[in-house]
């Protein structure tokens, strides 16, 4: 791909449900209108088979035409959209991706292939770019670290306006400095989402008192030099690579250990006694079941596993491993959450 393009995606730091497919491919619809006068969709996907057992929340978009897959966009940043098939007139879940620190919509489109994957399985996918000149996410403990939540916020309203969307599954997930902001919207948006799946910046974020239950499937990889696994600074404590605009307000650059930011996620939504497990050799699977509103929390630790998306092709942020692959997990857990 080119050195800047790997530059583009490797220095990233601090920087799912089968949704509704179209009814006429067998989808089971239930439009009994509730007594506020909106119509809720229940629908089956025959492509996977898995039924939500629950009603969707449509949003105010299902009245209208929904835009083309393509480029569009919200306050004056871009972003990429991928609808799945059909008429955009069932309500589908939503995943917004959040790309890392220099990287953009598009590297993570490819890097990832969240929207190709997504899509094909009922998930619309929303890529934003970052502001302008910053190629980069505010997050919480930064100058002006809460621009960005607002900015989501701003574009799901945004999104739930344009598209037909099932209000009840919105997820984030993001890598890098984008997986930062895909935690710290679990606080930031009120408990909005009902799953988030950081991959390689779990612990960018701090988990707040009072969270709302979520969903979280986190990834990161014991070799991370990036963003470390055990804690302490990003880069090994190369401060040069770290933005100006990126800097800690209190200037206390070190990280928490990924395990403890996830135990502490499990903690606060009084999750039951871990589970350890493994996805094959050098993948290990720490799993908190049994959350408040049927929510978990779940961190794969790559062994040996560098600055990575696992499963994705190796772009010179460290070790890669093929053992598991990210997206298909991130989005199985998406396609089972309530």
């Amino acid at each position: 791909m080119g050195r800047p393009v790997i530059v583009a995606i490797t220095g990233l730091l601090l920087a799912v449900t089968p949704g509704c497919a179209r009814q006429e491919n067998g989808g089971e619809r239930d439009t009994s209108p509730r007594r506020d006068g909106i119509r809720h969709s229940q629908v089956k996907t025959p492509r996977t088979g898995v039924h939500t057992g629950r009603r969707a929340v449509p949003s105010a978009g299902c009245s209208r035409r929904a835009p083309l897959t393509g480029r569009h966009s919200f306050r004056g940043r871009s972003y990429l959209l991928k609808r799945p098939r059909g008429d955009g007139r069932i309500p589908a879940p939503l995943i917004i991706d959040l790309h890392g620190l220099r990287s953009s919509a598009f590297l993570q489109a490819l890097y990832a292939r969240m929207p190709t994957q997504g899509s094909a399985r009922g998930f619309i996918v929303v890529q934003p770019e970052s502001a302008r000149g910053r190629s980069g996410w505010k997050l919480p403990g930064m100058r002006g670290g809460r621009s960005d939540i607002r900015y989501v916020r701003g574009l799901l309203d945004h999104l739930e306006s344009e598209l037909c969307v099932d209000r009840a599954r919105e997820y984030a997930t993001g890598f890098s400095n984008g997986a930062g902001l895909a935690a710290a919207l679990v606080c930031g948006l009120g408990g909005r989402l009902a799953g988030v799946a950081p991959v390689a910046g779990l612990n960018l974020a701090r988990p707040c008192p009072g969270a709302r239950p979520t969903t979280i499937v986190a990834f990161h990889g014991t070799a991370d030099r990036t963003v470390p696994y055990r804690g302490g600074e990003p880069y090994g404590g190369d401060r040069t690579k770290i933005p100006a605009w990126m800097r800690p307000a209190d200037g206390v650059f070190a990280l928490p250990p990924v395990p403890a930011v996830a135990r502490q996620w499990a903690r606060s939504f009084r999750c039951a006694t871990a589970v350890r497990g493994s996805r094959g050799a050098g993948v290990g699977r720490l799993s908190h079941p049994g959350c408040r509103n049927g929510t978990r929390v779940e961190l794969y630790t790559i062994e040996g596993g560098g600055h990575i998306w696992p499963g994705a092709f190796r772009l010179g942020g460290g070790a890669a491993r093929d053992q598991i692959n990210a997206t298909t997990i991130i989005l199985n857990a998406f396609s089972r959450s309530a």
